[in-house]
């Protein structure tokens, strides 16, 4: 699937924000700057707000089908998503979801509810996921090319199939 750099981003930042349930504001600013967000800088207050916010991100991931689509809509209204047609710093004009002179976290908030609903839109909503490992709370967007992602990385992929090989053993299932 193709997926549009941008709009995507506003996916992963949402991933990333509900998995650093404690990060400090520096650590938001390089996550946002990686993620080219305009003007990433905050402070603690913000950062605080964002953990709030990450908190209302994460049933996205962890919902599907109406629900998830209904989850998101509300997040439009509490994310007060105002999208504009900006250009800065030399770019082209493109899309930002809440005006350029918005606080980082108003910013913030538009950009990830913006980019899960667009991949709910694009017929990608299965593309958002918690990771199948009992216990784990890591969520993610699929990437990959097939989109049948289920773990959050192959450590946890590993244990859950290690698991599986010993009760299979212990149980004495034949071998394959």
């Amino acid at each position: 699937m193709q997926f549009n750099t941008y709009t995507v981003a506003g996916a992963l930042v949402a991933a990333e924000l509900v998995n650093e349930p404690s990060a400090s504001a520096t650590r938001l600013s390089l996550l946002l700057e990686r993620h080219e967000v305009h003007r990433p800088s905050m402070d603690q207050a913000a950062a605080a707000e964002l953990h709030r916010w990450a908190d209302e991100l994460r049933p996205a991931f962890e919902t599907t089908g109406t629900e998830q689509a209904a989850v998101v809509d509300a997040l439009f209204v509490a994310a007060d998503c105002r999208p504009r047609l900006v250009t800065h710093d030399g770019l082209p004009h493109h899309l930002h979801y809440a005006p350029l002179d918005a606080k980082v976290t108003t910013r913030v908030k538009a950009l990830t509810t913006a980019g899960l609903a667009q991949l709910i839109a694009d017929g990608a909503a299965g593309r958002l996921g918690r990771c199948m490992r009992k216990g784990c709370t890591v969520v993610f967007v699929d990437t990959s090319r097939n989109g049948r992602r289920t773990f959050c990385g192959v450590r946890c992929a590993n244990a859950v199939n290690v698991q599986r090989h010993r009760a299979r053993r212990r149980y004495g299932e034949p071998r394959r």
